[in-house]
């Protein structure tokens, strides 16, 4: 469980990191974005690697962020083929659970892209979908279900560790 967790928390970094540095204007070194991109391919890979349940999930997410035109740079569509690539090749297809939560994290991230994206609200509703609830809350719900606590934890450390940078790095 502690390798799932230094993954998912690794896996939540660099995947910040590679997005602050396309994005947000961070610059640490040279080759900074493609780094952290191959690093949050790496590390998402290898959460695909290591449980087919979290590998669904994972397939799910990066599906929905196709359909949310969130890869929209090549470090971001790097990591994604990666990921994508690794599951095709490793983890066999639960239709249910991926079908589940590609459905969930399209329409939630979808709504906190709107709201962000087009709408710029800020307030509580904002504040609570840029946390990105959409993946623990969902996964939480799923372990209680399925009593299979570990894609609950993956989930929640990833989204721990990608807050963790981001409001590090806005300060």
């Amino acid at each position: 469980m502690l390798t799932i967790i230094i993954i998912a928390s690794l896996y939540g970094a660099t995947m910040k990191l590679a997005d602050l540095c396309d994005e947000h204007g961070l610059w640490l070194f040279r080759g900074d974005a493609i780094l952290f991109g191959i690093l949050w391919g790496i590390f998402g890979s290898l959460l695909v690697l290591v449980d087919e349940f979290i590998a669904n999930i994972m397939l799910a997410m990066n599906l929905a962020f196709i359909v949310r035109g969130r890869l929209d740079y090549f470090n971001h569509q790097l990591a994604s083929s990666l990921i994508i690539l690794t599951f095709l090749f490793s983890s066999p297809l639960h239709p249910f659970l991926f079908g589940a939560f590609y459905v969930i994290f399209v329409i939630f991230g979808s709504t906190k892209d709107f709201l962000d994206d087009v709408l710029k609200k800020s307030g509580p509703l904002a504040t609570f979908f840029e946390i990105m609830p959409y993946y623990p809350i969902p996964t939480f719900i799923y372990s209680i279900i399925s009593g299979y606590w570990i894609v609950f934890i993956a989930f929640l450390t990833y989204t721990v560790s990608y807050n963790a940078v981001k409001y590090a790095f806005q300060r």
